[in-house]
């Protein structure tokens, strides 16, 4: 859950003028970590996990450090980062708990579950 007092303290941020800009990183990690996590997550179903506003603090603050929301790719010639490798990991493993949830199924209602691929 994004508390932006919280945010701001861990930045080391004590004023007001990039709240808007802080703010939109947050939930554009958030956004970014629920993609990569399943079509179906959300922030609300994958906050239950504390891995996820970790991953989440780790790339906003990338991503309001480096001011570059974009990853470096082969078609992007740009001085930009990857995603830290320790955002991937903590990914992975929300990822990994996300699809092994008992509470969640992540075939539920699709027709791969029902054979028909």
């Amino acid at each position: 859950m994004y508390e932006k007092e919280d945010f701001k303290n861990y930045l080391r941020i004590n004023f007001d003028e990039d709240d808007k800009t802080i703010e939109s990183f947050w939930h554009g990690a958030e956004e970014y970590i629920c993609t990569r996590v399943s079509i179906k997550a959300t922030p609300k179903l994958l906050s239950k996990y504390e891995m996820f506003p970790v991953a989440v603090k780790l790339l906003a603050t990338q991503w309001y450090q480096t001011k570059m929301p974009i990853p470096q790719s082969t078609s992007v010639k740009a001085n930009t980062n990857e995603i830290p490798f320790g955002v991937n990991a903590l990914i992975y493993s929300i990822q990994a708990r996300f699809y092994n949830d008992s509470e969640f199924d992540e075939l539920k209602n699709t027709d791969i579950k029902n054979g028909n691929i």
